[in-house]
């Protein structure tokens, strides 16, 4: 259940507010990015456990920002992301690409 709130807080923050809402956390981020992937007519990305949240990032970003399918907002929110020191991606964050994706 608390996974099926990530995909419709990541859609609040980048389409209800006058200025996007920054993602809080891994799981908004992965979440976003499988928006962003799916936007834009890409395959999901692979994602495990365990690796470094910016590794994630450093990898998927450059096939979104500033791709003219993906929304504005949603580029801004995951390009903006605020990391944390020693962030991990956990089960939880492929949980909520894969949500995100199929949103």
């Amino acid at each position: 259940m608390v996974h099926s709130l990530i995909p419709m807080s990541v859609d609040i923050k980048t389409r209800i507010f006058e200025n996007p809402a920054r993602l809080v956390n891994a799981m908004e981020l992965t979440c976003a990015i499988g928006m962003a992937y799916a936007q834009a007519g890409l395959a999901m990305p692979e994602l495990e456990s365990g690796i470094a949240v910016k590794e994630f990032w450093n990898v998927t970003t450059p096939q979104i920002s500033g791709n003219p399918r993906v929304k504005e907002r949603l580029q801004q929110v995951i390009m903006n992301y605020i990391f944390k020191k020693d962030e991990k991606i956990d089960d939880d964050c492929v949980i909520t690409l894969a949500l995100g994706y199929k949103f």
